[in-house]
């Protein structure tokens, strides 16, 4: 698949989605329920994803030690960003939205880079990985958008912020896709890399984040919806 190509969809993929997220969180404003739904539904995808498509693809491509050493990076890589994100709000204070929309654009580089990689080493997976993407970046722009608008941010700058937020998906994607087409085994790490940032991401984020939202069993229930989702897309 052409470098460019898969560049222009990963910039889709988090610029839609983020996009999406933030048109959502603008506009809808008791959104509690909802968006514990949501969480506990793009947790219960990405699972499916890392459980049956990214571990296992990585593990054929590369062997176990290429899975440990891509999930340890995958996890450092998330551990680090975040000491840094609190670093930045501790020292320059800024505001929850835009603190968020940060961390948003920071975690897209390495989602992007491991897109690229998928469309361009392991094309009949892509589909299923981008679909995970995008949703994921649903309720992400939902977050991000909700405290702008409760501080009267426009709506027009906060789509703004949200598109700034998903393009470095886009940059991502071409530096992986050009990866992509260097190796098997560097294939294998970058699936292993994204597998280990979706897992911490569903473990400390979005399970989590969606049962303090909304304390009955919307989150759960969207968990697995999200796993039957990726089943019914596997097997379709």
């Amino acid at each position: 698949m052409n470098i460019w190509f898969v560049s222009l969809i990963g910039l889709l993929v988090g610029v839609v989605g983020t996009g999406l997220g933030s048109f959502i969180g603008i506009y809808v404003k008791k959104t509690d329920k909802i968006l514990s739904f949501l969480l506990g539904l793009t947790g219960g995808f990405m699972m499916f994803i890392v459980s049956f498509h990214l571990f296992p693809e990585a593990f054929y491509l590369g062997g176990i030690l290429n899975v440990i050493l891509g999930v340890l990076i995958g996890v450092s890589i998330i551990i680090i960003l975040e000491f840094l994100i609190e670093k930045i709000e501790f020292l320059v204070g800024l505001r929850s939205g835009v603190l968020l929309a940060l961390s948003i654009a920071i975690h897209n580089m390495p989602e992007g880079l491991a897109l690229g990689s998928t469309l361009v080493g392991v094309s009949d997976f892509g589909f299923i990985l981008t679909f995970a993407m995008l949703l994921h970046n649903i309720p992400e722009g939902i977050s991000m958008a909700l405290p702008l608008s409760m501080n009267e941010v426009s709506p027009f700058k906060i789509m703004w912020i949200s598109f700034l937020a998903g393009a470095p998906t886009g940059i991502g994607a071409y530096i992986g896709s050009y990866l992509g087409t260097i190796s098997n085994g560097v294939i294998s790490i970058c699936l292993a890399i994204t597998g280990g940032i979706m897992l911490y991401i569903v473990c400390d984020d979005l399970i989590p984040t969606g049962k303090q939202l909304h304390k009955g069993r919307v989150s759960s229930l969207g968990v697995i919806g999200g796993f039957i989702l990726g089943i019914i897309l596997y097997f379709r």
